[in-house]
């Protein structure tokens, strides 16, 4: 009777959390999904040759590559074996939607639920997040693994004496070492909280635990060392170009990753509304408040650990390797989701009883994040899919 009880409270007490939850799920997955194998009108040539690649085990073994991808892929395409449009995307759809939910977790642990609900909004309508949440490409992994791992860091800083916690992220990480690049990204986040590591580790006060925690990370790796000694894939794996171009050219590289996160995206029709930023102007302030407020708490462990990756991501990026723009994006909508936090939270400090005030503050916010998704939403929708470009990739590959 008494858990009877705790039970009907807790539904009482976050009936908000649960139906604002409810509505932000359905809604991201009517964005995911929406016109997802007719707004282009066929595939492109590398969807084509997504749609056609060997998967289940033989594949998986023959290339285990993008590991994460491919194991659903498999599932969907065994389901379904003469797929169509929708089901080759299907698959990257339910990584963008884990990208989402991760990303809006992550910042209602770190900001709360306001923040939460706006960024969320943010990120799951963001024209690249839809880009590549909806084209069958390998693209989308990077955008679902930088709110995942910074979600599991949040996670093992407040829940880490429970050994589920950290079953779980050893599996996670192990999963990760098969996208290409990763194992830099993977090997800082360990060795930034290695305190907690060492400490943690006696969470497992049995043997067979630690034998379990261990098995949770050398399970994967068979696979990748057949990999290596069969095809050689070393460079690959490590994220680097296997062409090296010349000084300059690194230089350049480097140069366009900040003008293309910031100015205009890539000129890739596959991809993107010819050079069209990838932030919105509201979007683009926020980050802007965001970046200026982690570089004011420099100190901060939280700012020390975003640096790194960062940093980490954008060499992997301006090396031209197999790691793309996806995997620095995601942090934009970090320091965005910051900058709204830094925002309201200096409004509501002057105006702390005044609700006229504070239902203005929070309105304004309201109104500028409807009019960032509504210009994302129009840039997908309606201006990509007409774009002359973007129509001679898809028209002859249907």
């Amino acid at each position: 009777m008494p858990s009877m009880k705790k039970q009907g409270g807790f539904w009482k007490d976050n009936i908000n959390l649960i139906i604002w939850s409810v509505f932000g799920i359905a809604l991201v997955l009517a964005v995911l999904l929406y016109q997802l194998g007719s707004l282009t009108g066929g595939l492109s040539t590398g969807e084509n040759v997504s749609a056609v690649a060997p998967v289940g085990w033989h594949g998986i073994f023959n290339d285990p590559l993008y590991l994460p991808l491919k194991i659903v892929r498999s599932a969907v395409y065994f389901v379904a074996p003469g797929h169509g449009q929708i089901l080759t995307r299907l698959p990257n759809v339910i990584f963008g939607g884990l990208a989402v939910s991760s990303f809006t977790l992550l910042i209602l642990l770190w900001h709360g639920r306001r923040t939460a609900l706006f960024t969320g909004l943010l990120f799951a309508t963001s024209a690249w997040v839809l880009h590549v949440s909806r084209l069958a490409s390998f693209d989308v992994l990077y955008l679902w693994v930088v709110p995942t791992m910074l979600l599991l860091q949040v996670l093992l800083h407040r829940y880490g004496e429970r050994s589920a916690v950290w079953y779980g992220s050893l599996l996670t990480w192990g999963l990760l070492l098969y996208i290409p690049g990763l194992v830099w990204l993977v090997a800082a986040q360990i060795l930034l909280q290695w305190k907690l590591v060492v400490h943690c580790w006696q969470v497992f006060s049995h043997w067979w635990q630690r034998l379990l925690a261990a098995l949770s990370v050398l399970i994967w790796l068979p696979l990748l060392a057949i990999d290596f000694t069969r095809h050689g894939q070393l460079i690959t794996w490590l994220g680097l170009p296997s062409q090296w171009p010349s000084i300059a050219g690194v230089a350049k590289q480097f140069a366009l990753v900040p003008v293309h996160l910031l100015v205009h995206g890539p000129t890739s029709p596959t991809l993107w509304l010819d050079q069209a930023p990838i932030l919105d102007i509201f979007t683009l302030v926020v980050c802007g408040l965001g970046i200026y407020f982690y570089a004011s708490h420099w100190r901060s462990s939280r700012t020390k650990s975003l640096t790194t990756l960062i940093l980490l991501s954008g060499v992997l990026v301006g090396l031209g390797g197999s790691v793309g723009l996806s995997l620095l994006v995601p942090f934009l909508y970090i320091a965005a989701a910051t900058g709204i936090a830094y925002l309201l939270r200096d409004w509501l400090k002057v105006f702390p009883l005044n609700p006229l005030a504070r239902g203005l503050g929070i309105g304004l916010v309201s109104l500028a994040v409807l009019a960032s998704c509504t210009y994302n939403l129009r840039s997908y929708f309606i201006a990509w899919p007409h774009n002359n470009a973007t129509q001679t990739v898809f028209h002859y590959h249907r």
